[in-house]
């Protein structure tokens, strides 16, 4: 067994790029081999960066669609590219000024950024990042987060899992089961809890965290109970378990159908076999046998998703964890043990006008960067939300059109179309799950943010000239460097927001060692508890506020509640 001691093997000076930039490089005994690491220079700290660090087998071979197998202890140094990790494999995305990464099946790599000298003796906090991008799209390597571990004293690792076909392909058999990307996630989690006290951290003090599918993955890692131990506090940003993100039986047997039949897997006579097939074919022919566009129905833009995102498999998943009920339902035992922090923007509906495709603009007569019509909503978006959920009921269709209307004017009426799919995707699931996490709950704290600064750099860039509030995503710019390049008239725009950088980054790394975000020189942060609902509003001047969005999470959650009802009555 390999000794865990730390041992500052050797400080080299490694020439990079042609011999033009030298560096330090630094070598750490770990129990599961040798890694070595890269040293950073900045004026208020120095980092030492390991990256392309394996946590597991590679997933390629007889190895895809199962379970992630333990690294074990490798022979020789990992880590010794001073690139990046590769990504999983995925569709062909590009995100203005977002880094484009190299796709590799051969991708179940994590990476570790320590703010200051490699130390066993000091015990540092752990914060695991898990990315978002709808379960399809990201990776580690995006990520930057030298200003979240320089400025929290924290150490951060960064961690890939495996997307869409490849990461939740299900064939409803054990054989064939799903959700390995989730299952990633927790090897990932059991490997730092083995090896990160060789790069001084703490495994008792380790914080998830992630944003959009990042966060959703999160709060379903909370709903786990096996995972006790791997992780004591949680934070899901613009995500939490909803229907969204648990596939339904029929579209994964659409899935199922169409990938057997692109793949010319579907002449196989059981599970096996059919695993077989798809375990020899290239990789290529799995991430590019179903596109967008396959997925979506024409016009009303239901998207089925079964197969790309988490399933009910029995045995990480035991039920559907869309419908959520109350805080003495078993399945919750686990998460109330745990510190939640959950959040979100006031404009996350800016998902909707970056989807207005030209044919849903000409079946409803609108042109997008001018106004977004009522009709979206109550024949569109509101329908497919309400069908998900309860099945069709137009009663409650004309209660969301009632609630989400504005006769103010087009561009009132226009961020209320898009104000809907934040409130039913976002905002009311994190309501809901907060309060099932407060409720009567002594053990451990809660606390919710709200984040009301845009981005200067929105993904998917500029939004038209009616939209208002913080889009989707907007936060991850006061907690990491993922941009790739800045333009100069943006660059003020951004240094204008360091303070709320600087704080935003100080409340998640307190919460992360203390599960309380708070500390003397940071406006106060309430904790949330069900009567008050108190939570933060992060902005230029940072405020609170109390009960955010009660008629749309009383009419939500009411849904929500009659789905539940009606899933019940089915699964008799």
């Amino acid at each position: 067994m390999v000794s865990i001691e730390i041992a500052m093997l050797l400080v080299l000076m490694l020439s990079l790029v042609e011999g033009t930039e030298v560096i330090n490089a630094v070598e750490v005994n770990t129990p599961s081999g040798w890694v070595r690491g890269y040293e950073e220079n900045y004026e208020n700290g120095q980092v030492y960066r390991f990256v392309k660090i394996p946590f597991a087998q590679p997933p390629i071979g007889k190895r895809r669609f199962q379970k992630p197998q333990p690294i074990g202890e490798w022979e020789g140094v990992q880590g010794i590219s001073d690139t990046y990790s590769p990504s999983c494999p995925q569709w062909d995305f590009p995100m203005p000024g977002v880094e484009n990464l190299e796709n590799d099946e051969n991708c179940l790599y994590l990476n570790i950024y320590v703010p200051g000298k490699i130390s066993r003796e000091r015990n540092l906090s752990v914060m695991v990042w898990i990315y978002g991008g709808a379960f399809m799209f990201g990776g580690a390597s995006q990520y930057k987060p030298q200003k979240l571990v320089l400025g929290g004293d924290v150490i951060v690792v960064t961690i890939n899992y495996r997307l869409a076909l490849l990461g939740f392909f299900t064939l409803n058999d054990p054989l064939l089961s799903g959700n390995f990307g989730l299952w990633d996630q927790i090897e990932a989690f059991r490997w730092v809890q083995k090896n990160i006290e060789a790069f001084g951290g703490n495994p008792n003090s380790v914080t998830i965290f992630g944003e959009s599918a990042g966060g959703m993955s999160v709060s379903l890692q909370t709903l786990i109970p096996s995972n006790k131990g791997l992780f004591q506090r949680a934070i899901s940003q613009s995500g939490v378990a909803t229907f969204f993100a648990i596939s339904k039986k029929d579209s994964e047997k659409k899935t199922a159908d169409m990938l057997l039949e692109k793949t010319s897997c579907n002449d196989k006579e059981d599970v096996s076999e059919i695993l077989k097939c798809l375990q020899k074919i290239p990789v290529e022919n799995i991430t590019n046998a179903i596109t967008m566009m396959d997925l979506q129905t024409p016009i009303y833009m239901s998207t089925e998703l079964g197969g790309f995102v988490p399933n009910v498999d029995g045995e990480l998943i035991k039920e559907n964890l869309a419908y959520p009920g109350s805080s003495d339902n078993d399945i919750y035992s686990f998460f109330r043990t745990v510190d939640f922090m959950s959040g979100t923007l006031n404009g996350e509906g800016n998902v909707v006008y970056g989807s207005m495709t030209p044919q849903l603009q000409e079946r409803f007569e609108f042109n997008v960067t001018e106004k977004i019509p009522k009709t979206v909503l109550c024949e569109m978006t509101a329908p497919v939300f309400v069908e998900t959920a309860v099945g069709n009921s137009p009663n409650l269709v004309q209660e969301i059109c009632d609630l989400y209307t504005d006769t103010e004017s087009d561009d009132a009426q226009s961020n209320k179309v898009c104000e809907f799919t934040g409130d039913s995707s976002f905002i009311v699931p994190s309501n809901i799950m907060l309060t099932i996490h407060a409720e009567d709950n002594t053990g451990a704290k809660t606390f919710q943010y709200m984040v009301t600064k845009a981005s200067p750099m929105p993904f998917g860039g500029d939004p038209p000239a009616w939209f208002k509030g913080a889009g989707h995503s907007d936060e991850l710019y006061l907690l990491f460097d993922y941009l790739r390049k800045i333009p100069e008239e943006k660059r003020k725009k951004f240094a204008d927001l360091n303070l709320l950088s600087e704080n935003v980054v100080q409340y998640w790394a307190n919460f992360a060692k203390f599960g309380n975000p708070n500390s003397d020189k940071l406006p106060e942060w309430p904790s949330y508890d069900v009567n008050s609902k108190r939570y933060v509003i992060l902005d230029t001047q940072i405020t609170t506020g109390q009960n955010l969005k009660p008629e749309a999470t009383i009419l939500l959650r009411k849904i929500i509640e009659k789905g539940r009802q009606r899933l019940a009555h089915d699964e008799l």
